[in-house]
């Protein structure tokens, strides 16, 4: 069963502030779910601003207390791990699911030699990077078909199998690159897509698997999905292997990552768009306030005064949640504090769903017509002094109203998907130019 979600109870009296879990099946699981939740918060964060954090049923001396949860999170991890990594690499699983995708792949064959592949870690997620992937590989799909190249998404070669993504609705067929490898037929033009996270692990790391098919002509595209731009000497050995270009989400890095990498780069931008979302009005709203999952240490204090601030609403912490859940309870949420890119999808989401969306200026991220946006605040600590005055003032219709609907317009301009699809388009007519949709 799907662990309950983590959510943030808060209180007018900070020493109350408590976590409790959504969907706990009993009271004695809420009651258990609350002890484990308030310890691996009390690993994550640092001391001092973990004091709204705190609980401590069996009354132990702190530091007791700390250090016997540090144990069991840590010992926990690791079985935990353990058993995760053994499920996933088993023989007898990887093999069984070779066979339930060997039909996909031999039709993946069919008298073609031009192919994109997406390559994906072999563990079944939702994030936004993953669903990122996944409408950048349809839309792919949809554009390049009719010039029959083939567009798949694989697990990297020595990762875990999956067949499919179970935590958010998609149509999207998961192969094993290791299936492909053997498969290209010679002479073929194979386009690969790697997340950034993973240029390193999927290709600079292991450039033998793809020079054991020399006779494939490789060309990479690096998804530059957040500002987590790879080493220059890992991007430096997949540019041995074949022509490299970066994809961007955001048009802030351009100039960065193209200066540091030396590779060229091309704007495609986000997925999400508001025709996705149901708008609420203020009055359709609950009186929740949502928070993002990132770590910051000025999270806790930022969160107590955003409880003091609306005492009667109720906190909540996205976590392990599928993809529908949390569209369900954003578009209930009056507000949405990101501690993450800032122009993210709970700041952006949540404003498409009619809600009203905060966060800390970010220049990496955040384009300049978003530096004097109600709710962007200039940076952490001018956050941390504004958000309880802003939240106050901003609590009523018309001055709600009027903040989301600004929000609202900037956000949709910034995202849409007219604008993602055209991008997508003039990539592959840009870099992958015989394969240009025929229009």
């Amino acid at each position: 069963m799907r662990p309950p979600t983590i959510a943030t109870k808060c209180a007018s009296d900070p020493p109350k502030f408590a976590f409790f879990r959504v969907g706990a099946a009993s009271k004695k699981d809420a009651t258990q779910a609350v002890y484990r939740a308030r310890h691996i918060e009390l690993i994550k964060f640092p001391r001092r601003a973990m004091e709204p954090y705190r609980t401590n049923p069996f009354d132990l001396p702190r530091n007791i207390e700390i250090a016997m949860n540090s144990i069991v999170v840590n010992l926990s991890r690791r079985v935990a791990n353990t058993l995760d990594h053994g499920y996933h690499h088993s023989r007898v699983r990887n093999a069984i699911l070779a066979i339930r995708s060997r039909k996909k792949t031999e039709q993946l064959f069919s008298d073609c030699k031009r192919f994109v592949v997406f390559l994906v870690p072999g563990l079944d997620t939702v994030n936004g990077g993953i669903m990122s992937i996944c409408s950048i590989a349809s839309e792919t799909e949809k554009l390049l078909a009719a010039n029959r190249v083939r567009v798949a998404v694989c697990t990297a070669y020595s990762e875990p199998r999956i067949l499919r993504y179970t935590k958010f609705d998609n149509e999207v067929d998961i192969l094993s690159f290791a299936d492909l490898l053997p498969r290209f037929p010679p002479g073929s033009e194979v386009l690969v897509h790697v997340p950034e996270m993973f240029v390193q692990k999927f290709v600079s790391n292991c450039p033998s698997i793809y020079r054991s098919r020399s006779d494939v002509n490789w060309r990479f595209n690096i998804l530059l999905q957040m500002d987590k731009i790879p080493q220059k000497e890992a991007v430096e050995i997949v540019k041995q292997i074949g022509p490299t270009t970066v994809t961007l989400a955001y048009k802030a890095i351009a100039a960065e990552a193209g200066q540091r990498l030396d590779c060229p780069t091309h704007f495609i931008s986000w997925f999400i768009s508001p025709e996705d979302f149901e708008r609420r009005e203020y009055f359709d709203k609950k009186p929740l306030i949502i928070i993002s999952p990132d770590l910051h240490p000025l999270k806790s204090e930022i969160v107590r005064r955003i409880a003091e601030a609306l005492p009667d609403h109720e906190i909540i912490e996205i976590w392990n949640m599928t993809y529908e859940k949390y569209k369900s309870t954003i578009k209930n949420a009056k507000f949405a504090f990101t501690f993450g890119e800032g122009l993210d999808g709970y700041f952006a989401e949540t404003i498409f769903c009619g809600g009203v969306g905060m966060a800390w200026f970010d220049d990496r991220y955040f384009t300049p017509e978003f530096r004097n946006l109600d709710g962007v605040f200039r940076d952490s600590k001018h956050a941390l002094a504004s958000v309880a005055e802003f939240l106050k003032t901003t609590n009523n219709e018309v001055r709600y109203r009027a903040v989301a609907d600004a929000q609202f317009e900037l956000v949709a301009r910034t995202f849409d998907r007219k604008e993602y699809l055209d991008n997508i388009k003039t990539f592959y007519e840009k870099y992958f130019r015989d394969s240009a949709p025929i229009l």
